[in-house]
């Protein structure tokens, strides 16, 4: 189902929001801007399926529409993933393919700027990988690509020196280059400050870095991910067939598969433990929920 909106029903004008300067400044579009969300299967961009893609086009004339449409990926969606999304496998069962309407997306999309958050680090991606296999040409390199994440971090610098005059409140002064102590000590006053700031951020060292992790995605258990934690706490594998499945779920239902995990010589020493581990019963021990 394609679900339309125009520009008298839109409730946000970004005119509205004021700069700076006392001045307003819109945007100078010399073709159509679409911005692009995509919902996927996964968070993985290799693996990752669309099941909902979702346009807002701006026109130069200033006329919006947007559209949206859920996408039979044939493949399944991870828990994780309908936790963040709330689309089940269910909602998308009688969803057409993306193969079926690519051909007229790209069309649609063709002679337009594209824009949406974190769209060169994964949406486009995962949008490319479908178009190649449906088998249909998606050409971008003609057209301007706007990802507001990136512009977000330009504007607002993600760097130590950034991060010291925010949390501690002062210039952080690197010439000459400072003594590792001094260093250490300023992220050490960083972290502080962060923890001061943020009510929402723990206080205890590992639930800190669960909560860090979690903002990009699943905490991973292992350093590649391959075993991931879900937001409930709970192991899950995130590979292969089984991905998306709780641990303690795949011991019962197939505890050979993680055994033959913890013999494979593929996977590291880490990966192997936590698979072994799993197919008798012991799962890893979760991140602390704790706020203290």
């Amino acid at each position: 189902m394609i679900h339309m909106m125009h520009s008298q029903d839109y409730p946000y004008h970004h005119a509205d929001i004021p700069d700076p300067r006392g001045e307003y400044r819109e945007l100078s579009l010399e073709r159509p801007l679409i911005f692009i969300d995509v919902q996927t299967t996964g968070i993985e961009v290799k693996t990752a399926r669309i099941v909902e893609i979702s346009t807002l086009k701006i026109e130069v004339n200033g006329e919006e529409e947007f559209r949206s449409r859920r996408v039979n990926p044939n493949a399944p969606i991870t828990p994780d993933a309908t936790r963040k999304h709330g689309i089940t496998n269910d909602d998308i069962a009688d969803e057409p393919s993306f193969s079926t309407f690519a051909r007229g997306l790209a069309q649609y999309l063709t002679g337009c700027d594209l824009a949406g958050f974190g769209i060169n680090r994964f949406g486009l991606r995962v949008l490319r990988r479908e178009f190649d296999i449906a088998g249909v040409p998606f050409e971008t390199r003609s057209v301007g690509i706007v990802d507001v994440m990136q512009v977000y971090h330009r504007l607002e610098p993600r760097n130590f020196k950034a991060a010291y005059k925010r949390y501690v409140g002062d210039e952080y002064h690197d010439d000459p280059p400072e003594s590792p102590e001094t260093k250490l000590n300023a992220v050490r006053a960083i972290l502080q400050g962060q923890v001061q700031a943020r009510d929402d951020l723990p206080l205890n060292p590992a639930s800190i870095g669960a909560w860090a992790t979690a903002e990009n995605g699943p905490a991973p258990i292992d350093k590649d991910s391959k075993f991931v934690w879900s937001s409930d706490g709970e192991p899950l594998i995130n590979f292969g067939r089984y991905r998306g499945n709780r641990l303690s779920d795949l011991c019962k239902s197939d505890a050979d598969y993680l055994k033959w995990v913890a013999s494979h010589e593929s996977f590291t020493r880490e990966q192997r433990d936590i698979a072994g581990n799993a197919s008798e019963g012991i799962m890893p021990k979760p991140p602390y929920p704790s706020n203290t």
